[in-house]
């Protein structure tokens, strides 16, 4: 799920910028460099929380299995690696925003359904009746999540809400 988000807000920024006459080469090449950087501050980050944990096991940093990282690192590194592209190569930096901020929004939506997929990311103990149980071992596993309990389902709140901020956004 994660690949198919960059992809959909990928293609909606390079959609979105040749229709406000940016050159969408530049806009792939910029979107491709944002998921890098997203890729990889992500990971540095959660080396840094976890320095404990990946120092008896390396190798784990680089499954996305467990986790695809810290958000807050992959938003630091891809908004340095944006700017820098965007003087680089003389982009306008509102338009090239503008271009951009729907197709994230679009990503984030579609990378919390494979938040609730994975079985992360979830929330507090509910009997609402939309609440979601999670039963596979493997999420318990790999993200601690409790198996057998109804929890908010958080990770569709959050879809919902970036799903709006997009229907605002376009």
């Amino acid at each position: 799920m994660l690949v198919s988000a960059y992809l959909i807000g990928l293609q909606l920024a390079v959609s979105r910028g040749r229709a406000r006459g940016l050159d969408g080469n530049r806009v792939m090449d910029l979107g491709i460099a944002i998921i890098v950087a997203a890729l990889v501050g992500a990971k540095l980050l959660l080396f840094f929380v976890e320095f404990d944990h990946f120092t008896k096991d390396p190798t784990e940093l680089w499954t996305l299995l467990r986790s695809g990282g810290v958000f807050y690192g992959g938003f630091l590194l891809a908004i340095g690696v944006a700017f820098w592209y965007m003087k680089r190569h003389a982009m306008p930096l509102w338009t090239t925003c503008d271009a951009f901020a729907p197709g994230i929004a679009l990503g984030q939506a579609v990378g919390r359904v494979g938040c609730l997929l994975a079985g992360c990311c979830y929330g507090k103990p509910t009997d609402l009746p939309w609440a979601v149980t999670f039963t596979d071992p493997l999420a318990a596993s790999n993200v601690g999540t409790p198996l057998g309990v109804s929890l908010h389902p958080t990770q569709l709140y959050e879809s919902l809400a970036t799903l709006l901020i997009l229907i605002f956004l376009l």
